[in-house]
């Protein structure tokens, strides 16, 4: 059998009992020693099984203490109001860092100036940003703001000042509804890079465009979420 199938059938194996509830979150799995001696496996196919579960969410390694199933410790609200991440990890009490990747004022393409309700060709400002969480990236966010209603936001400091609190201030007026939709992808090399995940690795996309009280759009968004992170939200049945 080849290394790569022995990669696989552990890397399922473990897998399944982490989905069926046998590895519950919080508990430390096998070491790579214990794995190896196990199922007669050489380290580096366990210790690639085990990357694996980990750029899937499933797993996370504890250094000086093991290996352990995740608990998804991170969880961001769902529903028509505006999904704002650097309120959402506030709330969760997790300290975050913002990285500006790109912050660029550009000419609206086609596509842009459809969603922001602008001519093609109308200057936009684009930004690109990973936040994380512990050293590690968790999202890339790509915005598109228009100038024209958000005079100045191009030249606000994303590293400390949230993108909500910014186009309220620039804007003079109040975020208020928010379209949504959610699409399973994997990374990419591009995105993987961001991340630091193989390019194989799941990820939920978050497309996202933001609108004024007075229904005007004002952020078109793309977020690119790491695995082991939620959407949570409630659903009343009428």
């Amino acid at each position: 059998m080849s290394k790569s199938s022995l990669h696989a059938r552990l890397t399922n194996y473990l897998r399944e009992k982490i989905y069926s509830h046998e590895l519950v979150p919080g508990q430390r799995i096998a070491s790579e020693n214990e794995l190896v001696k196990q199922y007669s496996l050489s380290r580096g196919t366990v210790r690639k099984a085990i990357l694996t579960l980990i750029e899937e969410g499933l797993l996370k390694s504890v250094q000086g203490s093991g290996t352990f199933v995740a608990d998804h410790a991170l969880s961001h609200p769902a529903g028509v109001r505006p999904l704002s991440f650097a309120e959402s990890l506030h709330q969760q009490g997790k300290s975050f860092q913002t990285h500006i990747l790109t912050k660029e004022v550009l000419a609206a393409s086609v596509e842009v100036a459809r969603h922001l309700h602008v001519q093609p060709g109308e200057n936009v400002m684009f930004m690109r940003r990973v936040r994380s969480v512990d050293g590690q990236p968790i999202m890339c966010q790509e915005s598109w703001y228009p100038l024209r209603e958000c005079p100045g936001i191009d030249r606000v400091d994303f590293t400390q000042a949230a993108a909500f609190d910014a186009v309220e201030q620039c804007s003079g007026r109040r975020i208020k509804t928010a379209q949504m939709r959610y699409v399973a992808r994997v990374a990419g090399r591009q995105y993987g890079e961001y991340l630091a995940v193989d390019e194989n690795a799941p990820v939920l996309l978050l497309i996202q465009t933001i609108f004024l009280e007075d229904g005007v759009p004002i952020e078109w968004s793309f977020t690119w979420l790491k695995a082991g992170q939620e959407i949570i939200g409630t659903a009343t049945q009428e």
